[in-house]
């Protein structure tokens, strides 16, 4: 078991070891009898209070790949609004996506190069132009959901229940080339 830097109080290096074995064990017996709900939440607890615990890293890992029954392939065009995966995400289920090809982003523009459209920018200033973006809608319309990057891999537990929406991140796509392949893993509606 790898343990962070401790505090320098003994009591509080105590109960700060205590609730990491405590966390391990409670994790590995929910794991164990196959509450994978239980077992990511506790494994997350621990990594709260131990980021760089590799065990239990990887045990979240298998926890949460153990819940995502189902896979689907598809292709997100580079030249494309947002497509419509087909993938009925559930909410509060693990979701693991993996992304591989290359696209091109064509924009011609001079020395002070691109203005994007106030309606265009994201609120995720992270997210960059060219990346591969997401969103989940609960009622298949884009609006209802909110834009997050993805770009060649992501996993979280989705926020919400709804229709998986991708593209490539761009204001006016229709001159871009290529496609990616998205494996996306989870349990599906």
């Amino acid at each position: 078991m790898q343990l962070p830097k401790l505090p320098d109080d003994p009591k509080l290096k105590d109960l700060h070891r205590e609730f990491i074995v405590k966390a391990e064990r409670l994790a590995m017996e929910y794991e164990r009898r196959q509450e994978f709900t239980a077992a990511q939440s506790a494994y997350e607890s621990l990594l709260r209070i131990a980021p760089d615990h590799s065990l239990a890293k990887q045990a979240l890992q298998r926890v949460l790949d153990a819940q995502a029954q189902d896979k689907r392939l598809v292709r997100v065009s580079a030249s494309e609004e947002w497509q419509d995966t087909g993938i009925k995400l559930i909410k509060g289920m693990p979701v693991h996506i993996l992304a591989k090809g290359t696209w091109t982003l064509s924009h011609e523009m001079g020395p002070e190069g691109l203005v994007i459209p106030d309606e265009y920018k994201l609120k995720d200033n992270r997210i960059k132009l060219g990346s591969l973006i997401g969103v989940i809608s609960p009622s298949g319309n884009i609006q209802d959901g909110r834009p997050f990057r993805i770009g060649e891999s992501k996993d979280f537990t989705a926020d919400r229940g709804g229709t998986l929406f991708l593209r490539m991140y761009d204001f006016a796509p229709s001159d871009n080339e290529g496609t990616v392949m998205v494996l996306v893993r989870s349990t599906f509606e």
